[in-house]
């Protein structure tokens, strides 16, 4: 889930970037490995950025790391097109 941890509880859409183990070589795909705390190595996919509803979201798997935070905005920005 992204947002803000005094917001997100009140969603019933959250927002999330789903992962994925098959990773094209985008510019904005944010690659992970399991010292990121993720099961498998996979990459972010901010093209496939969307709301799900709160009760379809499986287990939760992982917490992202903070210190990568940084390049997940810098990916969502460029597939917005909202890059500086």
């Amino acid at each position: 889930m992204l947002g803000r941890d005094d917001i997100l509880p009140s969603l019933h859409q959250v927002p999330v970037i789903p992962l994925s183990t098959q990773g094209r070589g985008l510019s904005w795909e944010v690659a992970l490995t399991i010292e990121d705390g993720v099961p498998n190595a996979c990459v972010l996919k901010p093209e496939w950025i969307r709301s799900v509803p709160r009760e379809e979201l499986g287990p939760w798997i992982a917490s992202f790391p903070g210190r990568r935070w940084g390049e997940v905005r810098a990916a969502v920005l460029a597939v917005l097109g909202l890059e500086p």
